[in-house]
């Protein structure tokens, strides 16, 4: 049977097929995990360069290529001037998060894993390699966090997309300017049909949106972001801080849909 390509997304292709990894008991496949980091990176951070995401598929390069060139070639240029970096870490039957950020002291490296450490050692291999490609041989600490777990054996993907956007929102809020008394309660519609001259309109995301944090969009001027100041509680993650993933397999699947449209 012919594949359907039901839309593409800066350089993502995603097919009728992979919408079913979107369903109850299935495992999240890379194309839907690499969407959602790509609609992270081209519109909830809009304005903001600070931050990479990485993909599935250059992470798994990172883990198993042994020819540095080769990884070099697939990497965004100019790595090593991101503050924050993302990588899904997968083994054909598992995704966890390793996160490396430069202002996090002492230990810049960070692992999520909602099934203990399942993959422990293919974040240290790609930890490794990207130590090599920003510092040469330095090896620098990692931090394994506790986490919440999930229940079953298929959820994994959906938790890396539950972590990351918290992550990705707590650091991206940290660099918004503080918000006048006049920005606070301008009206949505307003705001939205008339935005100020130099200033950019970033929207929430799905989740933050259904966590009714905020308007759903904020307004800022670039080059009023500021470099953010990251302590231990950052990197804290409960329970109460995700949506089920039944639910939020549903909230992906109403972006996917929303995208077709």
């Amino acid at each position: 049977m012919r594949e359907t390509l039901l839309f593409a997304y800066h350089g993502v292709a995603v097919y009728s097929s992979d919408i079913k990894s979107l369903r109850e008991g299935h495992w999240l496949n890379d194309t839907i995990l690499g969407f959602y980091f790509e609609y992270l990176t081209h519109d909830i951070l809009r304005g903001d360069s600070s931050i990479v995401l990485l993909k599935p598929a250059v992470v798994q390069l990172l883990q198993q290529q042994t020819d540095l060139n080769s990884v070099l070639q697939a990497l965004p240029p100019d790595l090593y001037k991101h503050e924050i970096i993302f990588m899904p870490i997968g083994n054909g039957t598992h995704w966890s998060l390793l996160v490396y950020c430069r202002q996090a002291y002492p230990a810049p490296f960070h692992y999520f894993d909602s099934m203990a450490n399942a993959n422990f050692k293919h974040a240290l291999a790609a930890k490794l390699k990207l130590e090599q490609i920003l510092f040469g041989s330095q090896q620098l600490p990692m931090v394994t966090h506790s986490c919440p777990q999930q229940e079953n054996s298929y959820d994994c993907g959906v938790f890396v997309v539950l972590f990351a956007d918290l992550l990705v929102r707590r650091y991206a809020d940290l660099r918004l300017p503080p918000k006048m008394p006049a920005q606070v309660d301008i009206p949505r519609a307003v705001a939205v049909s008339y935005p100020a001259p130099g200033t950019i309109q970033r929207p929430m995301s799905p989740f933050a949106q259904a966590a009714g944090d905020g308007p759903g969009f904020d307004i800022f001027q670039p080059t009023a972001l500021r470099a953010p100041v990251i302590d231990r509680t950052f990197w804290w993650i409960d329970y109460g801080d995700l949506f089920n993933p039944n639910t939020a397999r549903t909230m992906l699947q109403q972006l996917v849909n929303q995208m077709q449209s």
